[in-house]
């Protein structure tokens, strides 16, 4: 009897650790992961002559898919990531030397935290 009463709590209070992670249930998470093959690399640095101008504007597209949905807890890194690839995008396939040192150049540490805070989330709550 004790084990039964013991499972009779035990089962809520699991029921209401799993819900409070959130897991890939929300349409930001939904999105992301349906597009495995740029979600894999959206938040990935994007380095002239290893990503190019297409491959930045397919990653820029599915962040305009999940804009409306981002979590408030970082709306403000997706907003400089965002912005981050829409300066680079069109550079990434320059052959001008110049062009592509201010790609590199932009890769600053507030850009390169918010990748990473974007990126820890992807796969610590959308692949959960």
């Amino acid at each position: 009897m004790r084990r039964l009463r013991a499972a009779a709590l035990l089962v809520p209070a699991l029921a209401l650790t799993l819900s409070a992670c959130g897991g890939g249930s929300s349409a930001y998470c939904d999105t992301l992961t349906d597009n495995s093959a740029v979600s894999a690399t959206v938040f990935a640095p994007a380095i002239p002559g290893m990503a190019t101008s297409e491959q930045a504007e397919e990653r820029l597209d599915l962040l305009e898919q999940v804009e409306d949905d981002v979590p408030e807890e970082i709306q403000e890194e997706f907003t400089i990531w965002q912005q981050h690839l829409e300066e680079i995008g069109p550079k990434l396939d320059s052959e001008d030397s110049e062009e592509l040192n201010e790609v590199i150049q932009s890769r600053t540490d507030e850009v390169a935290a918010a990748g990473e805070t974007l990126s820890d989330h992807y796969t610590g709550t959308c692949m959960d």
